[in-house]
Order: C-alpha cells, then structure tokens, then sequence
C-alpha cells in the first residue's frame, strides 16, 4: 500500500467516525428535546389540571373573576354570573315591586322566576304559565295556574358583596333545576334539558313509554324523580338514579312539589292525597278533594272537602277541620314585611273565615282556636292615600312597638291580639289602629274617641309590654293571676265585646278631661273592665 492509499483510508475512516458522532449527537439532541417536549406536555397538563374550569353540559366556559368566594369553608356563587350561564335572565330588585333594591333580585326564563333576597332565610319559585313550549324534544305546559309559589327554606342566607348576591352552592340545583359536580379544579353543570335526554334514556330502559310534560313534573329529574306512564292515562313515579320505581303506574294524575320532594297523587273519583319520595302515603287520597303546602317550614297542608277548607300537619293532624269558607286573610292592603307567610302569621296563628266572621288558630294545636271566630275581620285600613304619609293602615304590631300583635275588628272598632300571651290585650273599644312613617321612623297609634296616643307608650306605661330590645318573647310576671284562666277569657271576652264598648262609650262621654293621660286612663280602666267581667259570663260560642 502506497503512502496515498493510506492517507485515503484514514480519510475514510475520519468521516465515517465524524458521521457516526453526527448522528449520535443529533440523537441525543432528539432525545433531549422528545424529553422536554414530554416534560412540557406533562407540565402544561398538570398546570391545566391545576387550573378551574368551568362546564355547562360539557362546554368550557370563561369563568369570570368575581364568580364564586369562599367565606367559613363554604363556596358562594354570584348570581349575576351564574344566572347567564344557565339561561335565565337577572334583574336586581324585588320581584313584583318596582324598585332597584341591589340587595334583591329575581331571575327568569320561559318558565318559572326565582325570587331571593340576602340576609334571609329563603328563596321562592313562581311559575309561568306556558303553552307551545319544548324542552328538549318534550312538548310542556304547565299545571299550575301562572303565578303558583312554592318557598325554599334554607339555612344560610344569601350574601351581598360589593354590589352582587352570592348564593351558598349546595342550593343551586334545586334554585335552578340542575345538577352540580364540583371539585377542587373542576365545575360541571348539567341542565334540565340535558337530563331530560339521559331521563328518557333510562325510563326507556325500565319499560316505560311516556313522560309527564307538566314543567312542575319537569323539574322531579333534576330531584333524580320521573313522572311516568305506559299511554294508558295513568301515572307513576320512579328513581332515576336506583332505577326503580317509587310509586306505582296507577294514579290519574301527579304532580310533584319541588320544595318538599312529595307528590299529590290523584285517583279516578277525584281525590287527591300526599306521597313522600320513598312512596309511603303522608296523605291518603280517600277524603280530600285538593291539597296544597300551606307553611313549608312547618309542614302544614291545606285541604279542600266539599268547598270548605282546613289544614293538616305532616302527621295527620288535624289543625283545623274541613269546614271553613277560608283559610287565610287578604294581605293585599297591608304591609306584610312582618309576616313571612300571608297564610301563618308570626308562625303561630293561622287566620280563618267562617259563616263571614274571622278567627285564628292554633298551628300547633288540634283545632285548636286561640281566637274564637267572631270577629269581622283584621286590621285597621285607613282611608288615607298612601302618597300623604299619614295614617297608614295596620295588620300586625311588630316586636320593637313591645308586643307581637294582630288588631282585630268587632263592631266597627279595633283592638290587638297578643301572639305570645294568646291573649287579647286591647279590646275592641278603639276608632282607629295605625302608623305614621315620617323620616324613615315607623310610630305606632291608638284613637280612643278622638284622641291620639302612642302604642308603644301605653303599652309600656300599662306594663303591657313583652318584647325586649333584642326581639325576644320574655315572660311577664303581671299577669301570672290572669294567666290560669286566660283561655276562660279570650273564650268569654267575644260575647262581652259589645257590652263592654257601648259602656266604655258612655262613660267617656260623661267624662270633661280631654288631656291625653286622661284618654290613657279611661282606655285602662275600660280594658280592666272587660277583663274582670268575661269571668263571670258563661261561654256561648
């Protein structure tokens, strides 16, 4: 081999060796890069699985900044936001009045409005009357009369922050009918209409060939319930998430109340009655001819029987017998910012209407009256307009006058039932029972032939008063000798309402002095009176 072979050859042998490292190192740089593109990938979906997402029927959606906040462990969800989301629209304000009240709002969609307001303790849901509606492929209409109410009681008040209500997240799905999965990265919302297509799927499977289109029936699926049948007219109920069923194919019709999760069922004669959503009858449908949730809170129904009206208790009690012309009272010219349910007053008195007069009773006794149905009827209506500020019209006295009352009417003249001693305080010998709101401050007052006093002042200066300044019922011990025969009283003290007035009247009228601690007096005097002499009447009620 000559000198250039040799030099040819390790000429060769360099480039394949440089070759050989070129294609080493670009491996190595692969290598590196698939690792970091691997270590990037990895990284970018744990930084994605770390990040919260929002989901509407598996739709990503932009979670805006002031969604949701944190307060004692609990998730808070503005409503403003949520509400778009779910295809309702939110307006601030209290629903039915015309007010810009930031701390209220209601939210509404095709179907149904919610009403809430922060601080309290519940939440309502009113019906829209629809017809030629769809959700999904199920043509809806409603049951229920536009405008139907049903309460949601819940124990954490909504909350008002920097101009927006935000609701506690464990109340969204039944507030708007969804279903809610949320962990510690993620947020799904599942809507009515995207369960109504996974319902269908289901009862399909179980054998049943209809779904109840009423919307009150509707919203059972976001409950985990469907109201079924097999076209033969009648109708069932059955878990969706068991998969069985709960109430048997064999009612007329069904209608389901979301706030209790229970179901009127009616049969062929036209009865109806009460099913929980375990199946077991609260109510048999054997007497009654409509049922209706009176009080949610204290679970108390309003039964109808041949047009006449009474309520009974979740357990069967009778409140008050089927034979009222009315139960409840028309609040409708009143201010009811005292009242939380038109139908029980202070949670404590049911009001009723009998033969044209008026009574109230006991709503955790057995028919139980606290006050004997003989009165024409509640609260002072003045006959001054509303734009004067003057003399505005009266149904109950609230705790901060010192009493919790109901002024009642009899013969023209008014006087105040005390809720919490059962008793009637001021009877029936006074012209007129009203407020007078000037500067933001509400007074309270009493007319007693024609002279002014303040309620508060002759309440306190008859030792009358039994609400502290924190709104507290306290017992008073002034009348621990009337207290054994109150019952005896109250009982009495109708027949003797008439006699006493027209004595009260005529011993006013003798009298010269006009000064307001006179009036104060005569008033005292003529309420003593009354009391001593319903003791000696017999009870002809």
């Amino acid at each position: 081999m000559n000198l250039e072979e040799s030099d040819i050859f390790k000429e060769e042998i360099e480039k394949n060796s440089k070759h050989k490292k070129n294609v080493m190192l670009s491996i190595i740089v692969c290598v590196i890069i698939m690792i970091v593109l691997i270590a990037l990938i990895v990284y970018i979906r744990y930084v994605d699985s770390r990040t919260l997402k929002l989901f509407v029927d598996n739709k990503q959606l932009s979670i805006p900044s002031d969604f949701y906040i944190v307060e004692d462990n609990k998730r808070y969800v503005n409503l403003d936001e949520l509400s778009g989301f779910l295809g309702y629209d939110y307006t601030k304000g209290v629903y039915t009045l015309y007010n810009e009240d930031d701390d209220s709002c209601y939210m509404q969609n095709k179907f149904e409005t919610i009403a809430i307001s922060s601080g309290k303790n519940k939440f309502e849901k009113y019906i829209t009357l629809v017809q030629d509606e769809t959700i999904g492929d199920i043509p809806v209409t409603s049951k229920s009369d536009s405008g139907y109410c049903e309460s949601f009681t819940i124990d954490e008040p909504a909350k008002f922050i920097d101009g927006n209500i935000y609701i506690y997240d464990e109340y969204i799905p039944k507030m708007f009918n969804v279903s809610l999965k949320w962990t510690e990265y993620r947020i799904y919302f599942y809507t009515l209409e995207y369960n109504i297509a996974l319902a269908q799927k289901t009862i399909s499977k179980m054998g049943y060939t209809e779904m109840s289109g009423y919307y009150e029936n509707i919203r059972a699926i976001a409950d985990g319930y469907a109201i079924v049948g097999n076209n033969t007219k009648v109708y069932g109920v059955v878990s969706l998430n068991n998969e069985s069923e709960i109430i048997s194919v064999k009612y007329d019709d069904i209608k389901y109340v979301q706030n209790t999760e229970e179901f009127y069922v009616t049969v062929a004669d036209g009865t109806m009655g009460l099913m929980s959503s375990k199946g077991q009858t609260i109510i048999p449908p054997t007497e009654y001819e409509d049922i209706s949730l009176l009080d949610e809170q204290n679970q108390l129904y309003l039964v109808e029987k041949n047009n006449e009206y009474g309520v009974l208790s979740r357990n069967g009690d009778v409140i008050a017998y089927a034979e009222n012309d009315e139960i409840g009272y028309d609040v409708s010219k009143f201010n009811t910012e005292y009242l939380e349910n038109d139908l029980l007053w202070f949670n404590k008195c049911i009001p009723v209407r009998k033969n044209g007069k008026y009574g109230l009773y006991n709503k955790d006794g057995e028919n139980e009256l606290l006050l004997q149905i003989n009165y024409e009827g509640f609260g002072y209506l003045s006959s001054e307009s509303k734009s004067s500020g003057n003399q505005q019209s009266v149904l109950v006295i609230p705790g901060s006058v010192g009493i919790e009352g109901i002024v009642i009417k009899y013969n023209d003249l008014y006087g105040i039932y005390d809720v919490n001693e059962e008793r009637i305080v001021l009877t029936c010998v006074f012209t007129k029972i009203y407020s007078i709101t000037k500067s933001g401050n509400t007074k309270y007052y009493i007319e007693y032939n024609g002279q002014e006093m303040d309620l508060a002042e002759y309440l306190e200066q008859n030792n009358l008063v039994n609400i502290d300044k924190n709104g507290k019922y306290i017992n008073s011990n002034d009348y621990e000798e009337e207290t054994s025969d109150s019952q005896a009283e109250e009982e009495n003290l109708n027949d003797d309402i008439n006699d006493n007035t027209n004595e009260t009247n005529n011993s006013v009228t003798n009298e010269t002095s006009s000064n307001s601690n006179s009036v104060t007096n005569k008033v005292k005097n003529s309420n003593t009176t009354a009391r001593n002499n319903t003791s000696n009447e017999e009870d002809d009620l």
